[in-house]
C-alpha cells in the first residue's frame, strides 16, 4: 500500500489567513489541520490527540482546546456541525477543514480527495463517523506512547482496492513503523451491526469482504496486511464475524482478520 503523495510542502499561509481576524497560523494549528484532514473530530477528540503534538503544543483543558478551534473557525480554516444525539444535553460538534485549511496544508492547487470532503456528514453516518474517529485517535495516541509511528494514512473511502474487478473501500488504512524498523500494514473496517455476515447478495456483507480480503492477501502484494474489524456493538458480534472468517479462510494457518469491540479497545 503506497501513499497518495498529495501532502507536499506546506503552502505559504501568510497571504491566505483572514486579515480581519489578525490570527497567525501556529505549529499547533498545523497539527490540528492535519488531524482534521484524517477525519472529523470533536473538541474532546482533538484534546486527546494533542498528546502527540510537538512538545509544548498539547492542550491542557477542553476550554483551551475549544477556544483555539473557535479562532481557527473564525479564520476560515475549519468548520463545525453538531452531531445528532438521542440522549439529553447538547450535541457535541465535529470539526472539518475548509478548502482554505486544506490548501494551507497542501498548496493552492491541491485537489480534495472526494467531492464531499468539506461537506457536513449525513445524519445517518454520524454514529459511524464518530466511532471511526474514536478508533483513529486512540490508536495514534497509544502507538505514540510506544514510539510507534503511523504513516501513509488513507482517509475513509480513499483507498480503492481492486480485486479481480470487485472493489473494496476500507474505512481507513495506515502503516505502523516500529523503533526497530519493522513495518505493519493495516486496513480498518468499522462494523455497526448493520451489515449481514453470511449474505451472498449484499455488497456490504462480511462474506463478500472476507472473500475479497482473503483473495487480495493471496495476490503478489508488496507487503502483508491485516484487517482490523472494530465493532461498535457487542463482543458477540466480533466473535461471530471472526468465527465466520476462520471458516471461510482459504489458508487457515494465516492470521488475516483481527477484531475488537470498540468500548473494550478504548479502555
Amino acid at each position: 500500500m503506497e501513499a497518495n503523495n498529495n501532502a507536499g510542502c506546506y503552502a505559504s499561509f501568510s497571504q491566505m489567513a483572514n486579515q480581519d481576524t489578525q490570527r497567525h497560523l501556529t505549529q499547533r494549528d498545523l497539527e490540528i489541520l492535519l488531524a482534521l484532514d484524517r477525519c472529523p473530530l470533536t473538541v474532546a477528540q482533538v484534546l486527546k490527540l494533542s498528546q502527540v503534538f510537538a512538545p509544548g503544543q498539547g492542550f491542557q483543558s477542553l476550554r483551551s482546546c475549544h477556544e483555539r478551534l473557535q479562532k481557527m473557525r473564525q479564520a476560515g480554516w475549519i468548520r463545525s456541525w453538531p452531531y445528532a444525539t438521542t440522549g439529553s444535553g447538547s450535541s457535541p460538534e465535529y470539526y472539518k477543514t475548509t478548502l482554505l485549511g486544506f490548501r494551507i496544508l497542501y498548496g493552492d492547487d491541491a485537489i480534495p480527495p472526494t467531492k464531499r470532503h468539506f461537506s457536513h456528514v449525513s445524519a445517518a453516518n454520524h454514529h459511524h463517523t464518530f466511532c471511526l474517529a474514536e478508533f483513529i485517535v486512540h490508536t495514534i495516541v497509544s502507538a505514540h506512547r510506544h514510539d510507534i509511528r503511523m504513516a501513509h494514512f488513507y482517509r475513509e473511502n480513499t483507498m480503492r482496492l481492486d480485486i479481480d474487478g470487485e472493489i473494496l473501500l476500507p474505512d481507513c488504512a495506515f502503516e505502523f513503523h516500529t523503533p526497530a524498523g519493522r513495518q505493519f500494514n493495516f486496513v480498518v473496517e468499522i462494523d455497526s451491526g448493520t451489515e449481514r455476515i453470511r449474505s451472498d447478495k449484499d455488497t456490504d456483507s462480511w462474506k463478500r469482504k472476507i472473500r475479497l480480503y482473503d483473495a487480495l492477501q493471496d495476490q503478489s502484494y508488496p507487503n502483508r496486511f491485516r484487517v482490523l474489524i472494530v465493532s461498535t456493538r457487542s463482543r458477540d458480534r466480533v466473535h461471530s464475524i471472526l468465527k465466520f472468517a476462520s471458516e471461510q479462510a482459504r489458508n487457515p494457518g494465516r492470521s488475516l482478520f483481527y477484531g475488537v469491540q470498540l468500548g473494550d479497545y478504548l479502555k
